[in-house]
């Protein structure tokens, strides 16, 4: 066995990392290279692109099935063939037509269908809305009829605007608070301002406690009494005499697709006219009740004045003299 020369030992010493001259060539070897540097290496074909693709491999020259561009072909490749697959013959295209055709004319029954049932839901709204207009209507007259039977002062013949009874109560006779209180200094003495004859019920004529001249009166010599229960249901008929006719809010109908042609709709349509002109009790004025009407409107005035008239008389009974009584009856115009 030949021993190294001394060159070759020298140099793998200096650099311990580089392979030895054996291993050099047999790599060399593997690689495809001839071990004998005397005979010239051999010659490999270069692979176009075009090849590259077709065969599987990169432009490098190892094999890579992975590679995008091959990817990419054979994407193409395979939808070019999708679009040939799928190509449909005539009488496929003629099956197809009469198919959608089919489903059209079932579309235009179903929404013929549901153009009568929205016709048939609006003429049952329509007569929904007129019960319950005539439910309202008979709602407010019923009130309007416990208002004038129970609740008509006896001295305005109106409903009673904050009502007040005599005191004492041996009758129970109830007015409004300014009717009862223009009745009241209606009998004061315009001379002496004070009260010279009795002072009775102007109903059932029960003679009321007289009105001492001496001040500070007692509380107990005031001749009304508030009466609170009345006062509790006459503002709540009054309300919902205000608010008993509602005002019902309808569609359209030329927003929907309704046909006009049917006979039976019309038919409901004429009975629902019909119901709306139903009156079910005589012709009253329910409309002057309503917010902003002129009977509302003057009830709320007679309330709030004898409100007013009443509180600021009970506040002062005690040191009224007749000087002030004679304002107080100069300023109701008695």
């Amino acid at each position: 066995m030949p021993r190294p020369s001394k060159s070759s030992t020298a140099m793998s010493e200096a650099d311990p990392t580089r392979p030895r001259r054996s291993t050099r060539i047999s790599n060399r070897q593997v690689q495809g290279v001839s071990a004998d540097p005397r005979q010239p290496p051999t010659k490999r074909r270069k692979t176009s692109r075009k090849d590259s693709l077709v065969l599987g491999s990169p432009l490098c020259g190892t094999e890579c099935t992975e590679h995008p561009d091959m990817t990419a072909r054979r994407a193409v490749l395979s939808k070019a063939n999708f679009r040939r697959s799928s190509r449909m013959t005539t009488s496929e295209l003629i099956k197809r037509e009469g198919a959608l055709l089919s489903r059209e004319k079932e579309c235009n029954l179903r929404a013929q269908q549901l153009d009568e049932r929205t016709q048939d839901l609006l003429i049952r709204e329509d007569e929904a809305a007129a019960k319950l207009s005539q439910l309202a209507k008979k709602e407010a007259q019923n009130a309007l009829g416990q208002l004038e039977e129970h609740f008509t002062c006896a001295l305005c013949y109106e409903v009673m605007a904050y009502p007040y009874s005599l005191n004492p109560g041996q009758c129970g006779h109830t007015f409004c608070a300014i009717c009862i209180l223009k009745w009241f200094f209606s009998r004061l003495h315009r001379v002496c301002g004070g009260w010279h004859e009795a002072v009775d019920c102007p109903i059932c004529r029960s003679v009321l406690m007289i009105t001492p001249d001496r001040v500070p009166r007692s509380p107990i010599t005031f001749p009304f009494v508030p009466n609170r229960v009345a006062t509790a249901v006459v503002e709540s008929l009054v309300d919902k005499l205000a608010s008993s006719l509602p005002v019902v809010k309808q569609e359209d109908p030329e927003a929907l697709r309704i046909s006009d042609s049917d006979k039976e709709g019309r038919k409901r349509k004429r009975e629902v006219a019909k119901l709306e002109d139903l009156d079910c009790s005589p012709e009253v004025d329910l409309d002057a009740w309503r917010e902003g009407g002129s009977m509302r409107a003057e009830w709320l005035k007679r309330d709030s004045d004898g409100k007013r008239e009443m509180n600021q008389l009970l506040s002062s009974w005690s040191n009224l003299g007749s000087n002030d009584f004679l304002q107080l009856k100069q300023r109701l115009e008695v």
